[in-house]
């Protein structure tokens, strides 16, 4: 198995001095990001698979064990602060449940049959989008998911740090990073986890871009929660509409927080004829800011 292979490029690791094992760690680090670009075209393919099905209701559902399934939780827990991506459509599944985001669960993993069952019971559809994540690409509990969502017609996309695997044989699309024998053997928290993150930034972050969730740069969706935040609003919508940090702070109150709707607002000085303005471009702010209604 790819990710469970020892490396003799590692050997007595454990003698070296510390400088040369922290660089041989960055090096492997560096090598696991520098084999995704050779998954650029999969990925845009998978973008663009996936917006229709987002654009109709779908829902995005991550599912993974031990570290991967971590992973699946950190990835979509952020959409909603983020890009306000409504917390309905990002779902996560881990084998074990919750309790296993802060401590292992035995056999959890191995567990085929609640990967299944856990799958079944968000009702998957054909709008929907499973993205499996496995670095072995053999976790029972994952594979569960993954066959589950598969019968039900949805849209499975299987993240794998090891080829010709149960997970990528069995996903309609198949992200293959390959990062090899890990420094410390087995331990794929490491490399593998590390491409499991970078695919996952690359492709939820491209999703919401094209989702109108962004202007320019600008995390103009983002859910203001405190005082860092808030700033940071005031920030966007100062810089977007031209306008000092003062005047940002009040149309942003006046938009409960809404930075798209803040900035459409300080264009037309009109509350009522903002939102009638983003709804009918879809939310898409540089439509909304490049129309010439009067």
């Amino acid at each position: 198995m790819d990710t469970e292979n020892k490396s003799d490029k590692y050997n007595k690791i454990d003698l070296w001095e510390t400088k040369d094992i922290l660089e041989s760690i960055l090096e492997s680090q560096l090598n696991a990001v520098a084999s995704i670009k050779k998954l650029i075209e999969e990925l845009n393919t998978a973008v663009s698979k996936c917006l229709p099905l987002l654009e109709n209701g779908g829902r995005i559902i991550f599912a993974g064990a031990g570290t991967s399934g971590r992973m699946a939780a950190q990835e979509s827990s952020e959409l909603y602060p983020t890009f306000s991506w409504p917390k309905n459509k990002s779902l996560f599944l881990i084998a074990g449940g919750h309790k296993t985001l802060t401590e292992a669960v035995e056999n959890a993993e191995d567990n085929l049959s609640q990967g299944e069952l856990d799958a079944k019971k968000l009702k998957p559809t054909q709008k929907d989008i499973f993205i499996c994540i496995a670095a072995s690409g053999r976790t029972p509990y994952t594979l569960g998911v993954l066959r589950t969502a598969n019968l039900a017609g949805s849209l499975t996309i299987g993240i794998s740090s090891s080829s010709n695997s149960p997970l990528l044989n069995e996903s309609k699309i198949k992200l293959f990073s390959n990062t090899g024998a890990e420094v410390i053997a087995g331990s794929t928290r490491m490399k593998a986890g590390t491409a499991q993150k970078v695919i996952l930034n690359m492709l939820t972050t491209t999703l919401m871009i094209r989702l109108n969730r962004t202007y320019d740069s600008y995390m103009v969706d983002l859910v203001a929660t405190n005082e860092k935040l808030n700033k940071r609003a005031a920030y966007i919508v100062s810089g977007i509409s031209n306008v000092n940090l003062e005047t940002a702070h009040e149309a942003l109150n006046f938009c409960q927080g809404k930075v798209k709707l803040a900035c459409v607002y300080l264009k037309y000085q009109d509350l009522k004829k903002a939102e009638e303005i983003l709804i009918e471009n879809n939310g898409n702010l540089r439509l909304c800011l490049d129309s010439n209604k009067s």
